[in-house]
């Protein structure tokens, strides 16, 4: 039987920032990218 994970990354930075600065964890966070790439804000 195949098995098949999805994760989603920003999430789970966001998350670990969260759990590390409980400050954070009752006001909207961005995580984006590099300057010289691409980023997505999630």
């Amino acid at each position: 039987m195949r098995k098949i994970i999805h994760v989603d990354m920003d999430c789970f930075f966001a998350a670990v920032e969260m759990r590390d600065n409980p400050a954070l964890r009752d006001i909207p966070i961005a995580i984006g990218g590099s300057r010289e790439r691409r980023g997505v804000i999630s």
